[in-house]
């Protein structure tokens, strides 16, 4: 039902269009998304990508469609194409809510490389968020950033240096993650623990960063991001 809502979301977001295929590539390479993308353009089909999210129930590379594609062999193209260049999808769907069908001309294309599980560890795709800083009384925030970059922004200025406050990170070995200051004087460590809390709202999906030190610019504190579900 939640994989079902996010791609209901996205169809009414691009209104009527003509043979859309929404092509979620968080977990591919942008080489990746170019050959894939540029191979279904080639059976007319239009490509939206982004990298959002996977919801939890796609646990395989996976393609959802609308009954009502204009072209009757379009799905089974686009299966056939992709398996060609190495993308075989393991599991397809109608998208559909009980008795009522989505009348969207629309294809929503999840790809997950051969060997990766969403449920298995955190894949370095979905580090890259923003923390916030949690049980400490220090306000701070760490930005991961797609280019492997990161950021710390403090609420106010804790100290007078700060060279500290940019550099590289990286997953060293899982679970344990590595930022390190560009001019390489700076290390910080944390583990990677994902959990589910819950509010009087919903449950929330919580990636936290537990540091391995404490830290002089900011002491006790450990990094959360939240995602409700």
């Amino acid at each position: 039902m939640k994989l079902i809502f996010i791609m209901l979301v996205s169809f009414i977001s691009i209104g009527c269009s003509s043979g859309q295929v929404h092509m979620y590539g968080r977990y591919l390479s942008e080489t990746e998304i170019k050959t894939i993308s540029e191979n279904i353009e080639k059976l007319g089909f239009d490509v939206v990508t982004n990298t959002s999210p996977f919801p939890d129930t796609v646990t395989q590379s996976t393609l959802i469609y609308s009954p009502f594609l204009t072209d009757d062999n379009g799905v089974d193209d686009l299966l056939n194409s992709l398996s060609q260049i190495g993308w075989p999808i393991e599991n397809t769907e109608f998208l559909v809510n009980g008795n009522h069908w989505f009348k969207k001309n629309s294809v929503g294309l999840y790809l997950l490389p051969e060997g990766m599980k969403q449920n298995d560890k955190i894949p370095v795709q979905d580090l890259i968020n923003e923390y916030e800083s949690r049980d400490c009384d220090t306000s701070v925030k760490i930005q991961l950033n797609r280019d492997q970059t990161y950021q710390f922004v403090f609420q106010s200025k804790s100290s007078e240096r700060n060279d500290h406050l940019k550099g590289i990170w990286k997953l060293r070995s899982y679970p344990y993650i590595e930022l390190t200051s560009f001019n390489q004087r700076w290390w910080f460590y944390f583990e990677i623990e994902k959990k589910i809390e819950t509010d009087n709202v919903s449950s929330i999906e919580i990636i936290e960063l537990k540091p391995l030190d404490s830290y002089k610019f900011f002491p006790n504190c450990s990094f959360a991001y939240g995602q409700r579900i």
